[in-house]
């Protein structure tokens, strides 16, 4: 069974599935590919958005965990009256180096989950990368050689 609605075609499949075929123009301004629709108009690409809270609490912890290793600080107490800041808040931002790589990666290009905050980041969460991602709501990875 076929189906026209404008210049999109639906099909029917004998299996139950039904497949929507809509045409459209690929069209380039500035350098950026569009994507046009049968009436004309066009969809912009949003980028990914960077979060700089995040990113600098990331930062913050990779630099305080290079101190500790370093021998410059002696630990995260001598970190948070350096800072002026609770050693819980310290805490918290430094437990982000436990992160898994891939979710450190996709923070420093703005292609975490939109739903995703620093607070949520500070709470505490698991240690096996798989259930970071879960938690986070980062796609499941099918890549046996990460976490």
């Amino acid at each position: 069974m076929r189906l026209r609605i404008d210049e999109s075609t639906t099909d029917i499949n004998l299996d139950g599935t039904i497949t929507v075929r809509i045409p459209i123009n690929i069209q380039r301004k500035s350098g950026r590919r569009f994507i046009m629709t049968p009436g004309g108009a066009e969809l912009e690409y949003v980028m990914p958005k960077r979060s700089d809270p995040m990113i600098t609490a990331i930062v913050k912890a990779h630099l305080w965990k290079e101190e500790m290793e370093s021998g410059k600080m002696a630990n995260l107490e001598a970190i948070a009256k350096r800072e002026r800041i609770t050693v819980s808040y310290i805490s918290r931002i430094y437990r982000l180096t436990l992160l898994a790589p891939d979710i450190i990666d996709a923070i420093l290009a703005g292609t975490q989950p939109k739903t995703l905050t620093l607070l949520d980041m500070l709470r505490p969460f698991p240690l096996p990368w798989m259930e970071q991602r879960d938690c986070f709501g980062f796609p499941y990875k099918t890549d046996s050689s990460v976490g």
